[in-house]
Protein backbone atom coordinates (compact mmCIF):
# COMPACT_ATOMS: atom_id res chain seq x y z
CA UNK A 1 0.00 0.00 0.00
CA UNK A 2 1.59 3.57 -0.92
CA UNK A 3 2.47 5.59 2.29
CA UNK A 4 0.16 8.57 0.36
CA UNK A 5 -3.39 6.14 0.45
CA UNK A 6 -2.66 5.58 4.20
CA UNK A 7 -3.74 9.05 5.98
CA UNK A 8 -6.74 9.32 3.55
CA UNK A 9 -8.30 5.40 5.11
CA UNK A 10 -11.04 5.46 7.65
CA UNK A 11 -13.46 3.18 8.91
CA UNK A 12 -16.38 2.37 6.94
CA UNK A 13 -18.55 2.54 10.17
CA UNK A 14 -17.68 5.41 12.31
CA UNK A 15 -15.32 7.57 10.32
CA UNK A 16 -12.82 7.02 12.63
CA UNK A 17 -8.85 6.86 11.52
CA UNK A 18 -7.61 3.28 10.87
CA UNK A 19 -4.15 2.28 12.29
CA UNK A 20 -2.91 -0.52 9.67
CA UNK A 21 -0.26 -2.97 10.95
CA UNK A 22 -0.81 -6.47 10.22
CA UNK A 23 -4.09 -5.77 10.13
CA UNK A 24 -6.42 -2.44 10.07
CA UNK A 25 -8.33 -1.35 13.37
CA UNK A 26 -10.38 1.87 14.51
CA UNK A 27 -9.04 3.03 17.60
CA UNK A 28 -12.76 4.74 18.19
CA UNK A 29 -15.39 1.87 17.53
CA UNK A 30 -13.08 -1.00 17.70
CA UNK A 31 -13.59 -2.35 14.47
CA UNK A 32 -10.77 -4.91 12.62
CA UNK A 33 -10.33 -5.37 9.16
CA UNK A 34 -8.05 -7.95 7.99
CA UNK A 35 -6.05 -8.44 4.63
CA UNK A 36 -7.47 -11.40 2.32
CA UNK A 37 -5.14 -12.16 -0.33
CA UNK A 38 -3.07 -9.31 -0.05
CA UNK A 39 -6.13 -6.94 -0.22
CA UNK A 40 -7.00 -5.00 2.99
CA UNK A 41 -10.81 -6.08 2.95
CA UNK A 42 -12.81 -2.65 4.49
CA UNK A 43 -16.24 -3.96 3.49
CA UNK A 44 -19.15 -2.99 5.68
CA UNK A 45 -21.92 -4.71 3.86
CA UNK A 46 -23.07 -7.86 2.76
CA UNK A 47 -21.94 -9.81 -0.67
CA UNK A 48 -24.89 -9.21 -3.26
CA UNK A 49 -26.32 -12.03 -5.24
CA UNK A 50 -24.33 -10.88 -8.67
CA UNK A 51 -21.08 -10.64 -6.65
CA UNK A 52 -21.75 -13.58 -5.22
CA UNK A 53 -21.56 -15.01 -8.49
CA UNK A 54 -18.59 -13.21 -10.23
CA UNK A 55 -16.71 -14.37 -7.23
CA UNK A 56 -17.13 -18.01 -7.36
CA UNK A 57 -16.96 -18.10 -11.38
CA UNK A 58 -13.44 -16.09 -12.17
CA UNK A 59 -13.95 -16.89 -15.72
CA UNK A 60 -16.35 -13.59 -15.82
CA UNK A 61 -13.54 -11.13 -14.20
CA UNK A 62 -11.29 -12.85 -16.72
CA UNK A 63 -13.34 -12.22 -19.19
CA UNK A 64 -14.57 -8.83 -18.51
CA UNK A 65 -11.82 -7.05 -20.14
CA UNK A 66 -13.13 -8.43 -23.80
CA UNK A 67 -16.57 -6.95 -22.96
CA UNK A 68 -14.99 -3.97 -21.79
CA UNK A 69 -13.52 -2.76 -24.72
CA UNK A 70 -16.28 -3.45 -26.66
CA UNK A 71 -19.61 -2.03 -24.61
CA UNK A 72 -19.23 0.96 -25.17
CA UNK A 73 -19.14 1.49 -28.45
CA UNK A 74 -22.31 -1.30 -28.75
CA UNK A 75 -24.02 1.14 -25.78
CA UNK A 76 -23.43 3.88 -27.41
CA UNK A 77 -24.59 3.28 -30.88
CA UNK A 78 -21.10 3.72 -31.68
CA UNK A 79 -20.93 7.00 -30.92
CA UNK A 80 -18.10 6.50 -28.40
CA UNK A 81 -14.84 4.32 -27.84
CA UNK A 82 -13.60 3.12 -24.69
CA UNK A 83 -10.60 4.98 -25.90
CA UNK A 84 -12.88 8.38 -26.52
CA UNK A 85 -13.88 7.68 -22.82
CA UNK A 86 -11.24 7.45 -20.75
CA UNK A 87 -9.99 10.25 -22.42
CA UNK A 88 -13.16 12.53 -21.50
CA UNK A 89 -12.36 10.76 -17.68
CA UNK A 90 -8.68 11.90 -17.57
CA UNK A 91 -9.93 15.48 -19.09
CA UNK A 92 -12.50 16.12 -16.20
CA UNK A 93 -10.92 14.65 -13.29
CA UNK A 94 -6.49 15.22 -14.08
CA UNK A 95 -6.92 19.05 -13.23
CA UNK A 96 -8.21 18.70 -10.18
CA UNK A 97 -4.41 17.10 -9.15
CA UNK A 98 -5.77 14.25 -7.07
CA UNK A 99 -5.42 11.93 -5.33
CA UNK A 100 -8.25 9.93 -7.32
CA UNK A 101 -10.74 7.28 -6.38
CA UNK A 102 -12.38 4.55 -8.68
CA UNK A 103 -15.50 3.29 -7.04
CA UNK A 104 -16.70 -0.49 -8.22
CA UNK A 105 -12.93 -0.47 -10.22
CA UNK A 106 -13.79 -4.27 -11.71
CA UNK A 107 -10.45 -4.68 -13.24
CA UNK A 108 -8.92 -1.30 -12.90
CA UNK A 109 -9.44 0.35 -16.10
CA UNK A 110 -10.34 3.34 -14.88
CA UNK A 111 -7.69 3.03 -12.01
CA UNK A 112 -5.05 2.26 -14.53
CA UNK A 113 -6.35 5.70 -16.72
CA UNK A 114 -5.93 7.71 -13.81
CA UNK A 115 -2.32 7.25 -13.06
CA UNK A 116 0.09 6.41 -9.67
CA UNK A 117 -2.38 8.70 -7.75
CA UNK A 118 -5.48 6.88 -8.22
CA UNK A 119 -6.93 3.71 -5.94
CA UNK A 120 -9.48 1.45 -6.57
CA UNK A 121 -12.31 0.72 -4.79
CA UNK A 122 -14.31 -2.69 -5.84
CA UNK A 123 -16.43 -5.49 -2.90
CA UNK A 124 -15.46 -8.41 -5.38
CA UNK A 125 -12.19 -9.90 -4.59
CA UNK A 126 -12.46 -11.94 -8.21
CA UNK A 127 -12.18 -9.11 -9.65
CA UNK A 128 -9.43 -7.07 -7.78
CA UNK A 129 -7.22 -10.64 -8.07
CA UNK A 130 -7.39 -9.71 -11.89
CA UNK A 131 -7.04 -6.00 -11.21
CA UNK A 132 -4.16 -6.23 -9.81
CA UNK A 133 -2.61 -8.74 -12.16
CA UNK A 134 -2.62 -6.58 -15.15
CA UNK A 135 -2.83 -3.17 -13.88
CA UNK A 136 -0.80 -3.44 -11.23
CA UNK A 137 -1.60 -0.43 -8.24
CA UNK A 138 -3.49 0.31 -5.04
CA UNK A 139 -6.66 -1.78 -4.58
CA UNK A 140 -9.07 -2.14 -1.53
CA UNK A 141 -11.91 -4.17 -0.82
CA UNK A 142 -14.91 -2.11 0.16
CA UNK A 143 -18.82 -0.65 -0.84
CA UNK A 144 -19.62 2.47 -2.63
CA UNK A 145 -22.07 3.37 -0.39
CA UNK A 146 -19.92 2.77 2.73
CA UNK A 147 -16.42 4.40 1.55
CA UNK A 148 -13.53 3.79 4.22
CA UNK A 149 -11.86 7.34 3.34
CA UNK A 150 -11.94 10.22 5.50
CA UNK A 151 -13.86 13.53 4.53
CA UNK A 152 -11.90 15.35 1.26
CA UNK A 153 -9.72 13.60 0.69
CA UNK A 154 -9.77 12.86 -2.73
CA UNK A 155 -9.72 15.28 -5.60
CA UNK A 156 -11.69 13.55 -7.90
CA UNK A 157 -13.92 10.01 -8.22
CA UNK A 158 -14.75 7.87 -10.83
CA UNK A 159 -17.55 5.83 -10.84
CA UNK A 160 -17.87 3.12 -13.90
CA UNK A 161 -20.96 1.04 -14.94
CA UNK A 162 -21.33 0.38 -11.26
CA UNK A 163 -23.70 3.18 -10.61
CA UNK A 164 -26.08 0.99 -12.53
CA UNK A 165 -25.91 -1.82 -9.28
CA UNK A 166 -25.72 0.20 -6.44
CA UNK A 167 -28.84 -1.02 -4.00
CA UNK A 168 -28.89 2.72 -2.76
CA UNK A 169 -27.70 5.23 -5.81
CA UNK A 170 -28.28 8.23 -3.33
CA UNK A 171 -25.99 6.98 -0.89
CA UNK A 172 -23.65 6.08 -3.11
CA UNK A 173 -23.14 9.81 -4.63
CA UNK A 174 -23.76 10.84 -1.19
CA UNK A 175 -20.13 9.17 -0.56
CA UNK A 176 -18.36 10.58 -3.14
CA UNK A 177 -19.22 14.08 -1.63
CA UNK A 178 -18.27 13.36 1.29
CA UNK A 179 -14.70 12.01 0.38
CA UNK A 180 -14.27 15.07 -1.86
CA UNK A 181 -12.88 18.36 -1.30
CA UNK A 182 -13.83 21.59 -2.30
CA UNK A 183 -13.76 21.71 -5.91
CA UNK A 184 -13.20 18.44 -6.34
CA UNK A 185 -15.32 16.64 -9.45
CA UNK A 186 -16.72 13.08 -10.42
CA UNK A 187 -16.45 11.20 -13.57
CA UNK A 188 -19.49 8.67 -14.15
CA UNK A 189 -20.78 6.31 -16.77
CA UNK A 190 -23.89 4.85 -16.50
CA UNK A 191 -26.74 2.58 -18.30
CA UNK A 192 -29.68 5.15 -18.71
CA UNK A 193 -33.14 3.98 -18.96
CA UNK A 194 -36.03 2.54 -20.19
CA UNK A 195 -35.45 -0.75 -20.33
CA UNK A 196 -35.38 -4.45 -18.13
CA UNK A 197 -33.88 -3.47 -14.52
CA UNK A 198 -32.79 -7.06 -14.02
CA UNK A 199 -32.34 -5.66 -10.70
CA UNK A 200 -30.21 -2.32 -11.33
CA UNK A 201 -31.19 1.15 -11.49
CA UNK A 202 -31.62 2.26 -14.98
CA UNK A 203 -32.59 6.34 -14.25
CA UNK A 204 -33.82 9.41 -17.14
CA UNK A 205 -31.45 11.23 -17.54
CA UNK A 206 -34.11 14.24 -15.16
CA UNK A 207 -33.31 11.21 -12.68
CA UNK A 208 -29.97 11.08 -12.27
CA UNK A 209 -29.10 15.30 -12.58
CA UNK A 210 -31.64 15.33 -9.51
CA UNK A 211 -29.79 12.84 -7.65
CA UNK A 212 -26.58 14.50 -7.93
CA UNK A 213 -28.02 18.00 -6.61
CA UNK A 214 -29.77 16.71 -3.66
CA UNK A 215 -26.09 14.66 -3.08
CA UNK A 216 -24.15 18.17 -3.49
CA UNK A 217 -23.16 17.99 -6.70
CA UNK A 218 -23.64 20.19 -9.77
CA UNK A 219 -22.90 19.09 -13.55
CA UNK A 220 -23.87 17.74 -16.81
CA UNK A 221 -25.19 14.88 -18.12
CA UNK A 222 -23.95 13.74 -21.86
CA UNK A 223 -25.69 11.14 -23.75
CA UNK A 224 -24.69 8.57 -26.28
CA UNK A 225 -27.37 6.20 -26.76
CA UNK A 226 -28.19 4.24 -24.27
CA UNK A 227 -24.93 5.48 -22.06
CA UNK A 228 -24.83 8.62 -19.93
CA UNK A 229 -21.36 10.12 -19.09
CA UNK A 230 -21.60 12.50 -15.96
CA UNK A 231 -19.72 15.26 -15.54
CA UNK A 232 -20.25 16.84 -12.15
CA UNK A 233 -18.53 18.72 -9.25
CA UNK A 234 -19.10 19.91 -5.56
CA UNK A 235 -21.54 22.43 -4.92
CA UNK A 236 -20.13 25.36 -3.12
CA UNK A 237 -21.07 26.02 -0.02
Amino acid sequence: MPPWLLPLLACPRCRGRLEVEGEARCPTCGARYAFRGGLLDLRAGRERPHLWLANRLPLIPLLYDAWRRRSTGLLSGKKLTLAEELVRLRDWLLPTGGPFLDVGTGTGVYREALGERGVGLDPSPAFLWVARRRRPGPYLLGHGEALPFREGAFGGVAVGPTWNEFPDPLRAAQEARRVLRPGGRLFGMLLLGPGPPWGLWRPWAEEVLALMKGAGFRGRLEGFGRLGLLLAEVEPP
